[in-house]
């Protein structure tokens, strides 16, 4: 499994599962922008890696909506995904 898999299993942010594949592929696809070092519309510095902040991830996750409200498990578990994504060799 994918780190962020895990970590949804993990934060239970996937409460109905009706909009998780796409949270899940939107959130991969922002953390790979983010570790490029490409800046969001919240981003305070659009030269250097701004933190990985509530904020900051619900500006890029902005395009995808969860019916049910799992908005902090969904920042949490992508916030330990890119912690762990980070340790990987």
């Amino acid at each position: 499994m994918h780190p962020l898999q895990k970590a949804f299993i993990e934060r239970d942010a996937f409460q109905c599962g009706y909009c998780t594949p796409g949270q899940i592929c939107s959130a991969i696809g922002m953390l790979e922008e983010y570790v490029r070092g490409l800046p969001s519309a919240v981003s305070a510095d659009m030269v250097s890696q701004s933190a990985l902040s509530d904020e900051e991830i619900k500006e890029r996750m902005s395009g995808n909506l969860c019916r049910c409200g799992a908005y902090v498990g969904l920042c949490e578990a992508i916030k330990d995904a890119a912690t762990a994504t980070e340790a990987r060799p």
